[in-house]
């Protein structure tokens, strides 16, 4: 699924950066719609998810972050698990 893979790769990607998130609102809501849906990667938590999208918010230009938390509060807002998770797929950075 193209949610796990994205969340895999910030994982990844971000594994070992530690940035202030200005969003908290904003990835919550992401992770609880993401655990929702079952779209947590295996081993990945509620918790693990915030703190991994917590990290690569932190990582973007404010301009960056405001069209991110934009995109993904729409993506949030999708009725249907498929429509958020095809969604969040085409959402740049985090």
């Amino acid at each position: 699924m193209l949610t796990r893979l994205t969340l895999c790769r910030a994982a990844v990607a971000l594994g070992l950066a530690l940035s202030a998130c200005a969003t908290p609102d904003t990835i919550e809501s992401l992770c609880d719609r993401a655990d929702e849906c079952n779209a947590l990667p295996d081993g990945v938590s509620h918790q693990d998810c915030v703190d991994l999208i917590g990290r690569c918010a932190g990582d973007l230009t404010s301009s960056q972050r405001a069209d991110w938390e934009r995109m993904i509060d729409d993506c949030v807002s999708d009725n249907s698990c498929q429509l958020f998770t095809n969604c969040y797929a085409s959402v740049p950075w985090c």
